[in-house]
């Protein structure tokens, strides 16, 4: 499937208000059942990942709190990961 069929089933099975395709953005994620209940979680790896210069381009985060996917620009994805796992494995 292309990107133009998917965004057609989208359309046809949730009529939604807005479609917008951003090209070029890597997930990231920060996973960990400790997030919970340490407050600053996603303070921290925002300011982590922006004294490194990557900018986040977009944000979700899960009511179960067990994760924080941010989305980065292609060219920033291996430093993102490098700074999450030095600044947070084993934390």
């Amino acid at each position: 499937d292309s990107v133009y069929d998917v965004i057609s089933d989208i359309q046809k099975s949730c009529r939604p208000d807005d479609i917008q395709v951003q090209d070029g953005i890597a997930l990231v994620a920060a996973v960990g059942r400790k997030m919970t209940f340490r407050p600053g979680t996603s303070g921290k790896i925002f300011r982590a990942l922006g004294e490194h210069g990557v900018n986040i381009r977009t944000i979700a985060q899960g009511a179960d709190e067990l994760s924080i996917i941010v989305g980065v620009e292609n060219k920033n994805f291996e430093t993102a990961i490098q700074v999450l796992y030095d600044g947070f494995a084993g934390k």
